[in-house]
């Protein structure tokens, strides 16, 4: 065979091949495009947060169904109303996978498709959410709301129901009356202002900011102060957060403890709360002649809160001195002092009367005004005593030389000159010791000279020291009985030799001064014999 003749048989040969293979590829995407398409998503294409890009639909339905019940063994619906929040049953709960996957769109972000029963979410919200009166409209929309957040197919998921689309009866959650007085006019301006504002959802309140925008001219901060706390004293009612609250520097006199919110436009001191709820509120202001009233209305919180007070102690001032150059005497009270305070302000969480859970809400300090006692600088000179003249008040004489022998001034206790003899802590006489014949001159020893105090001691009685009683009465006599001398000493007598003194009698002749030769006659008892 000539090549010609190869080359054209061989031409053939390729050419029926290629016709053969086109027309069977040709077929079957014919097959499968025309007459038995296949559908498959394209890029970037995800259902929840599963990737099925280039997946085809029937494979992305069966990769689904298998992985439904392992969702729904681990996944969890919680949801809150106002400050509550529980777990949804998930149990009945549907996925539809045909939905889910048949409304897919290529190339973009897709959810599942849930079905909730609407009896099951009745049933829940009655069960712990009994406050609120949810109509069968309120069940039916807060089911398409639940079945909606559960499109992104998350394993935990949240959900708020509490917004303003809800047709609950919306009633009075707080309520205070404050103890007030107000003598400013623009006081009303802002109370009136305040009354009836709208507190919406998730927004923050400036008290400082608020005011601001009003026209006033005349209102003190004090003023401003007891409205603000009265607010305060509502909102610690409910659940709302505390963003920037203050005290003042003491005590206040007529806002209770604990619920005290200053104001003071000059430090740029305010106070600043929000509105952590779905649903909005309204807040209320009214005024008397000695009182201020706050409410907040607005949907019904599941728990109650009760304000207290714990670890409350009464801190009390010092004693400051000062000394200055304007004091000449005595002291000047400048700061008369005032008590201060420490307390915790906690708020309980009930539910049913029955406590949940205890928070501090603020720690509280006042401290005290210490008392101030300004003094002189230096301690005024004592005036020079006046020597008093006979017959002058003060003039003392002991000696009975008509010269004053003490001064003016009379001793206290420690100075030198001071005699209390009957223990009352007052100077009871002269400092200088009276002499011999003098009042109150005491010779005990009779050595003449002062034995004791010139005023007499208390009179001792039977067993004390210095009794004295010489006629048996049981009575002091006053007298001191002298010393008995012996052998040697002047004034010993004894007359019968046994060594013993003999007090001599009356009538003893060798005392007597008529009959000074004549020599006493004693018997043999040892007395003296008289003619």
């Amino acid at each position: 065979m000539d090549n010609k003749l190869f080359g054209l048989t061989f031409a053939a040969v390729f050419g029926l091949a290629l016709f053969v293979f086109g027309a069977t590829n040709a077929g079957a995407y014919a097959v499968d495009n025309w007459l038995f398409p296949t559908e498959e998503f394209g890029d970037n294409t995800y259902i929840g947060t599963t990737d099925v890009s280039n997946m085809e639909v029937a494979s992305a339905k069966m990769l689904f169904a298998g992985q439904s019940e392992t969702w729904r063994a681990d996944a969890e619906l919680h949801v809150t109303y106002q400050d509550a929040t529980e777990q949804y049953p998930l149990e009945n709960a549907q996925i539809l996978l045909d939905e889910t996957v048949g409304s897919a769109e290529t190339g973009s972000q897709n959810g599942f498709v849930f079905q909730l029963s609407p009896d099951t979410t009745g049933a829940f919200l009655a069960e712990h959410f009994p406050v609120a009166a949810f109509s069968e409209a309120d069940v039916e929309a807060i089911n398409e709301k639940l079945e909606t957040a559960l499109q992104v197919g998350q394993t935990k998921t949240n959900v708020a129901i509490s917004d303003d689309s809800l047709s609950l009866s919306r009633e009075k959650v707080s309520d205070v009356v404050f103890p007030a007085s107000f003598s400013s006019l623009n006081s009303s301006t802002v109370i009136d202002a305040l009354d009836g504002i709208q507190l919406a959802p998730g927004t923050q309140f400036s008290f400082l900011e608020f005011i601001a925008e009003l026209p006033l001219t005349d209102i003190s901060d004090g003023e401003l102060t007891q409205i603000a706390s009265a607010i305060y004293g509502a909102l610690l009612q409910t659940n709302f957060q505390i963003d920037e609250r203050s005290i003042g520097s003491q005590v206040p006199a007529s806002i209770p403890l604990g619920q005290e919110a200053a104001i003071n436009r000059q430090l740029a001191i305010d106070f600043v709360f929000t509105n952590p709820n779905d649903s909005s509120f309204t807040l209320n202001l009214s005024k008397s002649s000695d009182s201020v009233n706050a409410s907040i209305s607005g949907y019904p919180f599941v728990y109650s809160y009760a304000i207290g007070i714990t670890e409350e102690t009464d801190i009390q001032p010092r004693l400051i001195k000062q000394y200055s150059a304007f004091v000449t005497s005595g002291n000047k009270v400048e700061e008369t002092g005032l008590s201060g305070k420490r307390l915790n302000v906690i708020r309980t969480i009930l539910e049913d009367d029955e406590p949940l859970e205890v928070e501090t809400v603020s720690n509280d300090f006042y401290p005290p005004v210490h008392r101030v006692e300004v003094y002189p600088l230096t301690q005024p000179a004592a005036p020079e005593a006046t020597v008093p003249v006979a017959g002058e008040p003060g003039f003392i004489d002991a000696n009975g030389d008509g010269i004053h022998d003490g001064t003016t001034t009379t001793p206290i206790a420690g100075q030198p000159g001071f005699v209390d003899a009957n223990g009352d802590g007052i100077h009871d006489g002269p400092t200088t010791p009276p002499t011999s014949g003098q009042p109150g001159f005491v010779d005990a020893d009779g050595d003449g000279v002062h034995d004791g105090t010139t005023v007499p001691p208390t009179a001792p009685t039977v067993g004390q020291p210095g009794f004295i009683d010489e006629n048996g009465d049981g009575v002091h006599d006053g007298t001191v009985t002298p010393e008995v001398p012996t052998t040697g000493q002047p004034g010993f007598i004894d007359r019968d030799g046994d060594g013993a003194h003999d007090v001599p009698a009356p009538t003893d002749p060798a005392t007597d001064p008529d009959k000074p030769d004549k020599k006493p006659v004693y018997d043999k008892g040892g007395k003296i014999v008289t003619e």
